[in-house]
């Protein structure tokens, strides 16, 4: 028998390696590609981790120099790059540049997995040597945007001042100025006015956030203002409910806090405060697209008892403190990048910041929940809208954005227990919503109490005395949301109708506060805060608080009311 042949022939050998050659050839520049675009990717992920905790850091830095103006602080215009890495863990990274000019971050150079990222002004990294593309950031520009709606002579719409060509601003009714909507940071604002010179834009909130006592005594002194409810929880509870992406790009302004006929008598520097009376006044006051058919405070006192703010009907009013009243928020920043949309309260100018999952969502973003009620409680997409209330670290608190399908008394006193007749309505809610979404156990509700009238003005943190523990519950005051921001019974100018379940169901509905043993405080239609008996059911809505896991993925959204995010 003959032997079989073994091995390769020389010629075949010669094929092979040519074909090995001819792959490498091919393969390498790809897996060189695929290698640096991991580089690039991570370099990335880095320098926006850095960023963001610079940002943290300075935050945290600047509420810590206002408790105590002894503080030494590295976040000043003295900072260099040295100051970094007692900052934020650099891991590879090395920090070429960095200037901060006392408010925000201005510049900021860092080198990471061999490239170079640069910080561009609308907070995304140019790579290497390329730059800033100022002429395409400028066609996207928010102001100069708003800027193609001026026409000289304009009395309404956007108008420009009178003594300072710089400045631009709104004026006239909903009619009139229908185009100055901005969806940013989880909330829908409207543009106030603008500088062109200084690059930065005054917003308000469209929408009232919470309804709170505003101080213990009115305010006429700054160091009053300063200490009073509303402004800690403008600059400590609004303030740290946002993206720190959002904080970096919020500048300090001057708020008008002085007597409504002198507003700057007092003034106070801060991150987020209150409009003035003589802002509402030069936007139109009744007449203009300030009035939202709902109350809210202004940022004044009517006189030693008493502070402004403005009525249902858009007319200027006056109440003592232990009035509990709906809270806008006015904040200035600076010029941003839109990515979109034209201005209007259901296509407003936003800017690409999408979430993918429920760890990544800002508070007051939109996420829509599968239910499987047979109540209709969610209509018949089966779907129920939530807001964003709060994040913690292993859930996220959302509110339904409408009311259940039916009203409900509370029980059979005002200390709210899982045992009462609103939990069974609760409950009944909560077996729609499947197990794959809800957080698995129970969580704190505060329910302690919060009088008016009898005992004037009461701090909203004061209702954390007395909790429940449960997987689902009602607002509570001084919570986000927990206002007639849904269109309650009646026409308001502030809110897209469509988005909300159940709009007109009730004129009230529950909070899990009481003001006495037998009182239970609901939010009106009106915009306040006012208490009820727990038995009383004509008006009274149900508006149901829960939590929601982590790490749950989007299918679709972009988290406004228009387009909630939508979990798979």
């Amino acid at each position: 028998m003959k032997n079989k042949k073994l091995g390769f022939t020389l010629i075949e050998l010669l094929a092979v390696i040519i074909i090995l050659a001819i792959v490498a050839l091919i393969a390498t520049p790809i897996i060189l590609d695929v290698i640096d675009d991991a580089r690039i990717s991570a370099g990335r992920s880095e320098s926006n981790m850095i960023l963001s905790g610079i940002n943290n850091y300075c935050a945290t830095e600047d509420m810590k120099y206002q408790l105590d103006n002894s503080y030494k602080r590295i976040c000043t215009i003295s900072m260099d790059v040295n100051n970094v890495k007692e900052m934020v863990n650099l891991g590879n990274a090395t920090i070429d540049k960095i200037t901060y000019n006392g408010s925000k971050l201005t510049e900021l150079v860092i080198t990471s997995n061999n490239h170079k990222f640069t910080l561009c002004p609308s907070g995304t990294f140019a790579m290497d040597d390329k730059k800033c593309d100022d002429e395409a950031a400028q066609s996207g520009n928010l102001i100069s945007t708003l800027l193609g709606q001026y026409k000289e002579g304009n009395t309404t719409g956007l108008v420009k001042d009178s003594t300072n060509e710089n400045i631009y601003y709104y004026a006239g009714t909903n009619e009139e100025v229908a185009n100055n909507f901005l969806w940013y940071g989880g909330h829908q604002w409207r543009v106030l006015e603008f500088d062109t010179a200084e690059k930065t834009l005054t917003l308000i909130t469209q929408q009232p956030l919470t309804a709170i006592h505003p101080a213990s005594a009115v305010w006429d002194t700054q160091e009053e203002y300063e200490s009073s409810y509303i402004n800690k929880w403008l600059n400590d509870y609004f303030w740290n409910s946002l993206d720190s992406s959002i904080q970096s790009n919020i500048l300090k302004s001057t708020f008008n806090v002085g007597i409504y006929t002198d507003v700057d008598e007092i003034t106070t520097t801060q991150k987020v405060g209150l409009l003035d009376q003589t802002q509402y006044e030069r936007a139109g006051r009744e007449d203009s697209f300030l009035d939202i058919k709902d109350i809210f405070l202004l940022g004044n006192r009517y006189d030693s008892y008493d502070v402004r703010y403005v009525y249902g009907d858009g007319l200027l009013e006056r109440t003592n403190i232990s009035g509990q009243l709906g809270v806008r928020v006015v904040i200035k920043i600076s010029d941003l990048t839109i990515s979109g949309g034209k201005g209007t309260l259901t296509n407003s100018y936003h800017t690409v910041n999408k979430a993918s999952n429920t760890n990544e969502v800002q508070v007051g973003e939109y996420i829509n929940v599968p239910y499987s009620g047979s109540d209709s409680a969610c209509g018949s997409d089966n779907m129920c809208t939530f807001r964003v209330v709060s994040k913690d670290n292993d859930s996220i608190k959302v509110v339904l954005n409408g009311l259940l399908s039916n009203t409900s008394p509370f029980g059979d006193s005002a200390v709210i227990n899982t045992n009462y007749t609103i939990y069974i309505v609760l409950n009944n809610f909560l077996e729609g919503i499947s197990n794959k979404y809800r957080y698995a156990g129970n969580k704190t509700f505060y329910i302690g109490d919060y009088p008016y009238g009898s005992e004037i003005g009461k701090n909203y943190e004061d209702v954390q005395d007395e909790s429940l523990e449960a997987s689902i519950g009602l607002p509570t005051v001084g919570e986000m949301f927990s206002c007639n921001d849904i269109d309650m019974g009646s026409e308001k100018k502030f809110v897209d109708k469509n988005v909300i379940e159940n709009l007109n169901i009730a004129d009230y509905y529950w909070l899990m506060n009481r003001t006495t043993s037998d009182i239970v405080l609901n939010v009106n239609n009106g915009g306040g805060a006012n208490g009820a008996g727990q038995t009383n059911v004509t008006r009274s809505g149900v508006r149901p608080a829960i939590y929601l896991k982590l790490g749950l993925i989007f299918s679709e959204g972009e988290g406004t009311a228009q387009s909630p995010y939508i979990l798979q």
